[in-house]
């Protein structure tokens, strides 16, 4: 048994380095990732897979559901963090604002503190652990802070990752393997050798 941990495919906000919106949908070149992504990991025995609601996941996972025929459990604690009103405004604006979104004290109007946003995913992490299936590997499609917060707070990453802090820079539809038990020992992380024939990925951290 394994435990998978995916990043959704790419957005034209991601493209754009925006602070997505919720329902912001995958690009035509997002699509194509998922494509790819659900190609490469259909030989990996996935037999249940659960995924954020927001349409960036969701249509990522879809792409993974109809390659296996597992159906799509969808999970709203696995939505990236709430930005709140930062939502639909470029890095290059914050910058010029001298506004890091992701620094650690930094309260956004209308959204998550990191307070709050670790302690849903921490709620996230018992429901996948509830999710885990007798045999077979369960995927996990989700966003960027989100899989920073789980390779961060749940899961065994030595020696992949170091001194990381909070922020880990996950690609568009890439994947991390992990043991589906106990110290939950990562074994592959942050894997997009299946996107080389698209060239350069994004991996933005607040846009996952």
């Amino acid at each position: 048994m394994s435990l998978l941990i995916i990043r959704h495919g790419e957005t034209a906000f991601n493209r754009d380095r925006v602070m997505q919106p919720a329902e912001t949908p995958l690009s035509d070149r997002g699509k194509e990732q998922a494509i790819l992504l659900a190609q490469r990991l259909s030989t990996e025995g996935i037999t249940r897979i659960l995924a954020s609601d927001l349409p960036r996941a969701a249509m990522t996972a879809q792409a993974l559901s109809e390659q296996t025929g597992v159906e799509i459990e969808f999970e709203s604690l696995l939505q990236e963090r709430n930005f709140g009103h930062l939502r639909g405004q470029t890095f290059v604006e914050l910058e010029a604002r001298d506004i890091d979104p992701f620094a650690e004290h930094y309260d956004p109007e209308g959204g998550e503190t990191w307070q709050e946003f670790d302690q849903r995913v921490s709620r996230a992490w018992s429901r996948i652990l509830s999710a885990l299936p007798a045999s077979g590997t369960l995927a996990v499609v989700t966003h960027g802070l989100v899989c920073s917060a789980l390779l961060h707070n749940h899961l065994e990453s030595r020696p992949h990752v170091s001194n990381t802090g909070r922020l880990y820079p996950f690609r568009n539809a890439s994947f991390t393997l992990a043991e589906s038990s106990p110290p939950w020992q990562v074994k592959l992380l942050n894997c997009a050798e299946h996107l080389e024939a698209l060239g350069e990925q994004t991996s933005i951290y607040g846009q996952a």
